[in-house]
């Protein structure tokens, strides 16, 4: 359990370390060529944002999983739709998809939350 908890932490640092930095490039490229950009974002720090993006992995992302996997699909989907597949099938992309919703909007709250992103007034 412990070394799952060590892969998550490290896929989501290092995905999150890339995905910072492809940002703050863009960033920078759309700054050189639009003056009038700068203003309107500025750099992301990498290292807060790719551990916090480990750490949100870790607890939060995980135990979303956990509860969907192991108690929305396997208990309670797959008894009540076990024998109509389409519909399971539908069931189980409608409830991911609103988890993959639902967990974008945590993250959002979670780097206000640990001080990575600045809330706009």
């Amino acid at each position: 359990m412990q070394r799952d908890g060590a892969k998550l932490f490290v896929v989501g640092t290092s995905a999150s370390l890339v995905g910072t930095m492809i940002t703050n490039a863009l960033i920078n490229v759309k700054n050189a060529v639009n003056k009038t950009f700068a203003a309107q974002a500025e750099n992301l720090p990498v290292i807060s944002t790719s551990v916090a993006h480990g750490v949100y992995m870790v607890v939060i992302s995980n135990i979303r999983y956990q509860v969907l996997a192991g108690i929305i699909e396997q208990r309670i989907l797959e008894p009540l739709l076990h024998r109509n597949k389409l519909m399971l099938t539908a069931a189980y992309f409608t409830v991911r998809t609103a988890n993959t919703y639902w967990g974008s909007l945590l993250w959002v709250d979670f780097t206000r939350w640990v001080g990575v992103q600045k809330k706009k007034d």
